[in-house]
């Protein structure tokens, strides 16, 4: 099943300056699991296995996180804790859905929003898709 989220243009491009100007970024957990070699796809893959990576080193862009609401988080590795996009709707202090996830939005593909347009996440269960609505 495919869910929407809808996030303020503004927001999300506070957040990716804040990921664009950080001397480091951190990567994810499925991120740090592919740098250190380990194919995700793979029927011997162990999620729960320990990776010997530092977490560090991710392009720029932002998590996307269902923790508390839903909202994109800057990957900084020092960033305001308090500085989120919170998807419209979905604020709150309880996780949305069954499982909390932590997917990376790559920032190369959010350059093209502007500050009145809306950014729209469709998340499924194998992809992420992004689009853009202008006023």
């Amino acid at each position: 099943m495919e869910v929407r989220y809808e996030f303020e243009g503004a927001e999300v491009r506070a957040l990716l300056a804040e990921s664009r100007a950080a001397g480091e970024r951190m990567m994810t957990e499925a991120q740090r699991y592919v740098a250190a070699g380990v194919d995700l796809n793979a029927p011997e893959a162990d999620p729960d296995a320990e990776v010997d990576h530092p977490g560090t080193g991710a392009p720029v862009g932002l998590w996307l996180m269902n923790d508390r609401g839903v909202y994109l988080r800057s990957n900084a590795k020092k960033r305001k804790p308090d500085a989120v996009a919170h998807a419209r709707g979905f604020r709150g202090e309880v996780q949305v859905g069954g499982e909390a996830y932590c997917e990376f939005v790559d920032g190369a593909a959010l350059e093209p929003l502007r500050d009145g347009d809306t950014l729209v996440v469709r998340l499924g269960e194998k992809k992420i898709r992004l689009s853009l609505v202008r006023p």
